[in-house]
């Protein structure tokens, strides 16, 4: 009986993982959204760091739920873990609906909301504990990607930044993208 249920609460650990290892940007687009728009050019050198913090609690949340016997810790920290990931999914596809990005956005984002909403359900409703090797594999690939999604939220920021002391502003950043700017090709006849 106990084998759907623990299939049940490791699937949106396994759903969202996929997800990230395939669009590994995600998590810097979602905490793009939640910081205040106003508090992020102060803290937007931060976001890897963020972005590692939330990792480590899905890390931390199937550690105790497998590895330790502390099943109800694990609950806590793994509903902290999907809350960020259904806050943040939400405002990327109110934005995405808003604007006009790519569908497969807000598609991608809609998993990611309804495998976190899944998750905290299935956290409080079934009480389960994970196998030790499962907890142990999920946790090894949740540190790969949150190691590969930090690098790429450096590029990000290094990028805002780039955008901000130019005085491009923000609507020339890679991270909003609204109104595409034309570069010429460089002149190879001219480069001496």
């Amino acid at each position: 009986m106990g084998d759907w249920k623990t299939t049940l609460l490791l699937a949106p650990f396994i759903v969202q993982l996929v997800i990230n290892l395939i669009f590994y940007g995600f998590p810097a687009i979602m905490f793009s959204g939640i910081v205040p728009r106003s508090l992020y050019p102060k803290i937007a050198w931060s976001l890897p760091v963020l972005i590692v913090i939330y990792f480590l609690l899905g890390m931390a949340a199937l550690y105790y739920m497998g590895i330790s016997p502390r099943p109800k810790r694990g609950r806590l920290l793994g509903s902290a873990y999907f809350a960020l990931g259904a806050l943040g999914s939400a405002w990327v596809i109110l934005q995405t609906l808003a604007g006009m990005e790519t569908p497969l956005l807000a598609i991608a984002f809609g998993i990611w909301l309804t495998s976190s909403i899944v998750g905290i359900l299935s956290l409080w409703l079934l009480e389960e504990t994970v196998p030790e090797a499962a907890a142990a594999a999920i946790i090894a690939f949740l540190g790969i990607s949150a190691f590969i999604s930090a690098a790429t939220a450096q590029w990000v920021v290094t990028d805002y930044y780039i955008h901000v002391h130019t005085n491009g502003g923000m609507e020339n950043a890679t991270v909003v993208v609204e109104h595409p700017i034309e570069v010429s090709p460089p002149n190879l006849t001219n480069s001496s």
